[in-house]
């Protein structure tokens, strides 16, 4: 999740993001949208919405303009800034000028349907990506679903804990989650976290909602002065990874507390990279995965072929504080 982020998504809806309703059902299904011909000499045109304006959405939007180009597509990114009021009238706007595709992380599961039986009405197809609609509205009004497999995300994760919590605390710990389980995303990836952590004992002590950097940062700062003792904070996204340690550190436990996470972007690449560990772990949203899969899934809507499954899963990377090479593989290919 991406946030779900976005939130190291986070992240299966969901992307996210996303994450993830009393209204009719579809006879016909998503809308196909009118075609236009790859060569045509006018530009595929895509309207794209983040859920937020930085981290793993800005990899994927910088992407996405990037490689747009090269297949003859041009992506219209807004940022709806995880607001539903928002999101709507972004939604109403690409319906309006009839855009060939919306490709959406939609702010929630429920709450985003209306905007997305707008764009089915108006003959706009849309792709989900990071977080989606509940079911059975997602595959009534998308085409299809490009995200992570959020509990493969997870489990990774919770198993890299395990790991550690057996080598370096005698096999058992405490733990605090740090969550973003209002979307559908993230609590898909608490339960590979605690898949994950099924071979080591573990004590939750707190586990509280926390995906955006500013609003987590002073949540993970309570958990941590109410419990000092704990060992080990989950963070469901990457901003609830830097909000784990910017509260660890501020809290004068650096080297006693250690943060495991899901997402990646630059800051959780660069804390996985500082000498004092307490960023142990990540397992990552590729957001250049994300965009080369969305181009892949837009080209198939655009020639009028099937885009496959619903599900369109990409690769989870994992990051390691042990292993810092493939981190600053990363950071370089992010230009940080």
């Amino acid at each position: 999740m991406s946030r779900p982020h976005s939130a190291d998504l986070l992240l299966r809806c969901a992307a996210a993001v996303a994450v993830l309703t009393a209204v009719g059902c579809s006879a016909t299904g998503p809308s196909t949208g009118p075609a236009k011909a790859s060569g045509s000499g006018e530009p595929f045109t895509v309207g794209v919405t983040t859920l937020f304006p930085t981290g793993t959405f800005a990899e994927f939007a910088a992407a996405l303009k990037r490689e747009g180009p090269k297949h003859d597509m041009a992506f219209d990114v807004q940022d709806v800034g995880n607001d539903a009021g928002k999101e709507s009238r972004i939604m109403s706007a690409f319906a309006t000028r009839k855009v060939d595709l919306v490709v959406a992380s939609v702010v929630s599961p429920t709450g985003s349907v209306a905007s997305l039986r707008r764009l089915q009405s108006s003959g706009v197809p849309v792709v989900c990506y990071n977080t989606c609609l509940g079911a059975p509205q997602d595959r009534q009004l998308a085409r299809a679903f490009v995200t992570n497999d959020n509990m493969g995300l997870g489990e990774t994760t919770g198993e890299a804990a395990a790991a550690y919590i057996k080598d370096k605390l005698g096999g058992s710990a405490k733990v605090a989650y740090l969550t973003c389980e209002t979307y559908d995303v993230c609590q898909q990836r608490r339960k590979g976290l605690e898949k994950g952590l099924a071979s080591v004992k573990t004590e939750v002590v707190a586990s509280q909602e926390g995906f955006v950097v500013d609003k987590a940062t002073p949540v993970a700062s309570a958990i941590l002065s109410a419990h000092p003792d704990v060992n080990v904070i989950l963070a469901e996204n990457e901003d609830a990874v830097i909000a784990s340690a910017n509260a660890i550190k501020a809290r004068g436990l650096t080297g006693k507390t250690t943060v495991f996470g899901i997402g990646i972007n630059p800051t959780v690449g660069r804390l996985l990279l500082v000498g004092d560990g307490t960023v142990r772990h990540t397992t990552g949203q590729d957001a250049a995965s994300w965009a080369a899969e969305v181009i892949k899934v837009a080209d198939a809507v655009r020639s009028g072929a099937s885009t496959g499954e619903f599900d369109h899963f990409t690769a989870g990377p994992a990051y390691t504080y042990d292993d810092p090479e493939p981190v600053r593989r990363y950071l370089s290919a992010a230009g940080r």
